[in-house]
């Protein structure tokens, strides 16, 4: 009896901490995630307040939360002067002195279009929630479509196509980019939020049946129907029965002088927030692709300062007898470093030192093998014959009618030709959005189909999940997809 009791207590501890885990574990997690945030933006924002406008400078404590309100009372200020003609014209000029910078305008280009594309009214890009079968058919997975698929990628696949973006499990910033068919795209009623809870808890997280959608029934389609005549008819959906409770909510609502001047001022209200949040948005759209074309710029520029300026020598070292820092001084000195050591190699003692110093390589064990292994990669790459990351092209993954963008590193060798398929080519499928990541695949040439985008505009594409898409150089834009007569990619046997 006394077991049972001693038992029993310790399966009421253990429901009681568990209920305990349940309790604050959620609450705890989204205070510390939220007050993060607030942190992070207080700790970048408030800095750059004047200390006779920071109350924090006079109060004996510090304001949470301050930093976020001044940003996003200054985005929402933006967003109001560049919606004016003076901003649009500010606008206009700094674009065209970024446009004239050559790997600035890159980037600010496409992180604009993306910012651009997404919070654009109209957009469809992460606004639906999918599902698709992927890898192979009878296997589905979660995506999110961020738009129709146009140019290039259209005239070479299906009559529709849609762009989906499948992230990965637990981190949904990383996934994959597929092109798939509209009549394999199987629209979920789910919130774009419900979707990630979905992907992020790795299906432990399921949105409720009533989500979902149901087939309706045969008076469940007559009632929406009626419903339907009704509204179109300008008469209610079902008869008001006197004295009972529609009349009585029609008698509520009847329109008196007050009531309107009521509803006049809820919809001014409604109105002034539309407004500002519309402010709000521009301000985003003006200064983000701004501030992260500056911020990964700096982070470049400060991570090869970092690494270069400890090694120049104090005297040759202006930072020394300057009273501030050179940003960009170890940029300068890779440049103009790189550009002597090239020099330097084409002449005959150069090549005589490379030589010695290759030779002294190859005698350690492990060495030898890296660095003859890094060199391969840059003289394929670098050599101007190389076709190695030359050539961006399409073509079916993971399964027939479902595309994939892909980079041809080079013909296949070292006995895997001999194991495959006549002119087999090495590709490399990039994730989205870091394209440094991937897979390796070797297909045959013929089920690929070469695209006429640079490089360049391929990665931009995989980046931003195909909400940047180049045009169509080939075979124009003037035509609908659904005119366009369906080019399918060659079928391997």
């Amino acid at each position: 009896m006394a077991e049972t009791d001693k038992n029993g207590a310790m399966a009421r501890l253990r429901n009681y901490f568990l209920a305990g885990i349940l309790v604050t574990a959620p609450i705890s997690i989204t205070f510390w995630l939220t007050w993060r945030v607030i942190t992070f933006i207080d700790d970048r924002v408030t800095p750059y307040i004047p200390a006779h406008w920071n109350p924090e400078s006079y109060l004996p404590f510090g304001i949470p939360g301050l930093g976020l309100v001044i940003a996003f009372v200054a985005l929402t200020l933006i967003g109001f002067l560049a919606a004016g003609y003076l901003g649009r014209l500010v606008m206009r000029v700094g674009e065209r002195i970024v446009g004239r910078v050559p790997v600035i305008r890159s980037v600010y280009s496409w992180i604009k279009q993306v910012f651009e594309t997404v919070l654009s009214q109209s957009s469809a890009a992460f606004r639906e929630v999918v599902l698709i079968e992927y890898p192979r058919p009878g296997c589905w997975a979660v995506g999110f479509i961020t738009g129709r698929t146009v140019g290039e990628v259209q005239r070479l696949t299906a009559a529709t196509v849609y762009n989906v973006f499948v992230p990965a499990t637990p981190n949904p910033t990383t996934g994959f980019l597929l092109f798939v068919p509209k009549e394999d795209v199987h629209h979920l009623d789910l919130t774009v939020e419900e979707g990630i809870k979905l992907v992020i808890s790795g299906g432990i997280v399921v949105p409720d049946q009533a989500h979902f959608q149901q087939p309706l029934t045969g008076p469940a389609v007559a009632a929406q129907a009626a419903a339907q005549i009704a509204a179109q008819a300008g008469a209610p959906a079902e008869p008001q029965v006197p004295g009972g409770p529609q009349s009585e909510v029609a008698a509520a609502t009847a329109a008196t002088p007050r009531r309107r001047r009521r509803q006049a001022a809820v919809r001014g209200r409604a109105g002034i927030i539309t407004r500002l949040r519309n402010y709000f948005l521009a301000g985003i759209l003006v200064t983000a692709p701004i501030a992260i074309t500056v911020w990964i710029a700096a982070e470049f520029v400060s991570f090869v300062d970092g690494s270069v300026t400890p090694y120049i020598p104090a005297r040759w070292n202006p930072e020394t007898y300057l009273p501030f820092s050179l940003p960009g001084l170890g940029v300068v000195v890779v440049v103009f470093g790189l550009v002597m050591i090239g020099f330097l190699t084409a002449g005959l003692l150069g090549r005589t030192l490379i030589a010695a110093g290759e030779r002294m390589l190859a005698r350690m064990p492990v060495i030898r093998s890296l660095y003859s292994a890094v060199k391969q990669i840059f003289e394929t790459v670098l050599k101007e014959q190389s076709r190695a990351f030359r050539e961006v092209i399409l073509f079916e993954y993971p399964r027939k009618n479902c595309w994939s963008l892909g980079f041809i590193t080079g013909p296949a060798d070292g006995g895997i030709q001999e194991l495959t398929p006549d002119d087999t080519v090495n590709i490399f499928m990039p994730t989205t959005p870091n394209p440094t990541s991937g897979f390796l695949l070797f297909l045959p040439r013929r089920e690929t189909q070469t695209l006429s985008m640079t490089v360049e505009e391929g990665i931009k594409m995989v980046v931003s999940g195909g909400i940047v898409t180049p045009p169509d150089r080939k075979g124009g834009e003037a035509a609908e997809p659904a005119q366009r007569a369906p080019a399918p990619l060659a079928k391997s046997g």
